[in-house]
């Protein structure tokens, strides 16, 4: 059942904590403090995120978590509401998820995607399929096209080699009920690599590194930590996954929202390629 089908709208969560790592973003001045300010074409990062997410039709509440000095009257005026941030990831996606009180979906999004577009959340919403969460990811041909220079990261399957996004969609209700599971993962993975290895099992950790792993093996094992029913979305929609992580990213997502603006709209998924299953 498409997600954006159910009744009333989907709200949306933005994570826009952390401070800025000045040796990433070298060019930004240091006194903007976070991350989520950093300017892009004179606008704060994580505003282009939720006029992104605004313009779509289906995202009713929208809630910022993230550093206070982002309420600003422009995103008042767009809707969101800012939640102070509470440092580590699993307290910032509790207190969001908390701040949407009676939400049967929420889609989750990174604070750092300023080139989120209405139409690649709702084609994510049109045709995630129906789990407890739903991780979103690009494919290597996708993204390369779209970005070739970008230092990508890929993860190679039997099926080909993907990137993470930075969008997800969730049922409150589910991760609440599983929370000490989430928060076990989530724990692991802000500590080291190697706490997340032992988490995911030597076999599994093997299989990877040898490119051996299926997609439906990563969905089952994602499933399995978590304790709930966890799917992929493979999306055709590469902002999805540019999130803004140096600061060459910055003038990658300037050009191309210069091109926006332009009237050099993105260029939609080739009709001639067949839709990811």
């Amino acid at each position: 059942m498409a997600i954006e089908h159910e009744q009333g709208p989907i709200d949306a969560l933005v994570l826009a904590g952390g401070q800025l790592e000045c040796e990433r973003f070298p060019a930004v001045d240091p006194a903007i403090g976070c991350k989520a300010r950093i300017p892009i074409l004179g606008r704060p990062m994580v505003e282009w995120t939720v006029r992104g997410l605004r313009a779509a039709p289906a995202i009713g509440r929208i809630v910022v978590v993230g550093d206070p000095a982002l309420a600003t009257p422009s995103l008042r005026e767009l809707g969101a509401e800012v939640v102070a941030e509470a440092g580590a990831i699993d307290r910032n996606l509790r207190l969001g998820i908390e701040a949407l009180p009676g939400a049967r979906r929420i889609l989750a999004a990174s604070g750092d995607l300023p080139l989120i577009t209405p139409e690649a959340v709702g084609d994510l919403l049109r045709h995630a399929p129906a789990a407890d969460l739903v991780m979103t990811y690009v494919e290597r041909a996708d993204a390369l096209r779209e970005f070739p220079h970008r230092e990508w990261i890929f993860a190679a399957t039997t099926s080909g080699a993907y990137t993470g996004g930075g969008v997800a969609l969730v049922r409150p209700d589910a991760l609440l009920a599983n929370w000490a599971w989430v928060q076990r993962v989530l724990d692991a993975r802000r500590r080291s690599v190697l706490g997340l290895a032992m988490l995911i099992g030597p076999a599994f950790a093997v299989k990877a590194l040898l490119r051996r792993l299926t997609v439906a093996e990563v969905e089952h094992k994602l499933s399995s930590l978590l304790n709930l029913c966890g799917r992929g979305y493979q999306t055709r929609y590469v902002e999805l996954a540019m999130d803004v992580d140096k600061q060459t990213d910055v003038l990658l997502v300037e050009a191309r929202l210069r091109a926006r603006m332009a009237g050099g709209a993105d260029p939609a998924p080739s009709s001639d390629r067949p839709a990811p299953a």
